[in-house]
């Protein structure tokens, strides 16, 4: 008997973290297996970090297409042991970035216009070490 309190507790606890979830501009969908998804956009106001580590950028790779707002800050972390370099092809843009340290830009779109744009470290381009995103206004 005791269990079936906790049982409803722990529901309870789910279902308001679902709905807090939801109401907080989330979008919830439920695909065609049944399976409920529950999508968070992306904040628009919080720096977007980029992490160098591992030979390769954290959250920018080719695969995962992020829509980075120009107003936003950006900043790019060398968390890895190696020197590792930030350079936006076909831009002036080439940065190196000393194991620990980081840069920060305050607005995005105050280095980069609209666009989409490829990353490379030109130490570690031989090993995949790439990325991509795209500028928003």
């Amino acid at each position: 008997m005791g269990v079936r309190p906790a049982l409803r507790n722990i529901t309870a606890v789910a279902a308001a973290i679902l709905l807090a979830a939801c109401s907080s501009g989330s979008t919830a969908m439920t695909t065609d297996t049944g399976d409920r998804v529950i999508w968070n956009p992306e904040p628009s106001t919080s720096p977007f970090v980029v992490v160098a580590v591992d030979n390769h950028f954290h959250d920018i790779h080719p695969v995962d297409d992020p829509k980075i707002s120009g107003s936003r800050p950006f900043i790019v972390k060398n968390e890895g042991q190696n020197l590792h370099n930030f350079t936006v092809v076909g831009t002036p843009i080439s940065i190196d970035i000393r194991p620990g340290h980081q840069f920060r830009w305050a607005r995005l779109g105050a280095h980069l216009k609209p666009g989409s744009y490829q990353v490379v470290c030109t130490y570690h381009d031989y090993l995949g070490m790439t990325g991509d995103f795209v500028v928003t206004k």
